[in-house]
């Protein structure tokens, strides 16, 4: 099991049970004392937890929120590298689709070197993050606000999106697999993104390494329905075969000829 992993299983304990010692979480993740208690010194330093005498109690704020906390600092270095590739298909005077994701919201703070940019985001900390920018026209689609998330979603935020045409859609996935395409955990995450590509000129999929060979419940797209797919390295040549097949385009630091 992975830090970031064991760290959100400590979470989701400590949530159910308000306390836990060190050995009870030792025993229940199979792994040492001591590597529980590295993990719990670097939770606190992130204040996702707060440690008490042999063992840790969960913060007041939900487990959710802590959650979503730790997966922005998951795999960081990936996200801002396929960040920074994605504004580059950004142009002065586009009009942008954003999902909610951690991926997208490190776009937002290069998007303000353009000029007359106008972003709709159904993230409300993606729009809380445009907030804090020059020169982007913000607009937050309406719906319902998915508790202890980041995302507003229903068929209201879906007949938002059909209003509006985006010269590029800049959109995360939970998943991808040769045979499913991108997934999504959530039928009303994907519902919206499929909404955003269809009201887009160009779709962008923003993709860290982790999430290849992985199946959701929802599938979002296939590799043909988008444009690009932008990741932090070369994905394994069984994909890049694959995709060759389409018209979709493979952004890459090694591969930025777009």
């Amino acid at each position: 099991m992975l830090a970031l992993e064991r760290q959100e299983e400590i979470l989701d304990i400590l949530s159910r049970n308000n306390s836990a010692t060190v050995e009870e979480l030792a025993k229940e993740l199979y792994v040492s004392g001591a590597t529980i208690r590295r993990d719990l010194r670097q939770m606190e330093m992130q204040g996702l937890i707060k440690r008490s005498h042999g063992g840790a109690m969960p913060f007041k704020s939900t487990t959710e929120e802590s959650a979503f906390a730790l997966r922005e600092q998951e795999n960081i270095v990936a996200k801002k590298t396929i960040a920074n590739l994605a504004v580059k298909l950004v142009k002065n005077g586009d009009s942008i689709f954003l999902d909610s994701s951690s991926t997208t919201g490190l776009t937002i703070p290069l998007l303000n070197n353009l000029q007359y940019l106008s972003v709709t985001t159904i993230g409300l900390r993606n729009a809380l993050l445009l907030s804090q920018t020059n020169n982007i026209k913000i607009y937050i689609a309406g719906g319902q606000v998915h508790n202890h998330s980041n995302s507003i979603i229903g068929s209201d935020t879906i007949d938002y999106i059909s209003r509006i045409h985006a010269d590029i859609s800049l959109i995360s996935c939970s998943g991808i697999d040769l045979n499913s395409g991108f997934t999504e955990a959530s039928i009303e995450q994907a519902k919206i993104k499929q909404q955003m590509r269809k009201n887009s000129h160009k779709v962008a999929v923003l993709c860290d390494s982790t999430k290849f060979n992985k199946v959701f419940l929802c599938k979002d797209f296939s590799f043909d329905e988008i444009d690009y797919l932008i990741t932090e390295k070369t994905p394994p040549i069984e994909y890049v075969e694959k995709i060759a097949s389409t018209k979709c385009k493979i952004i890459t630091p090694q591969n930025t000829n777009f």
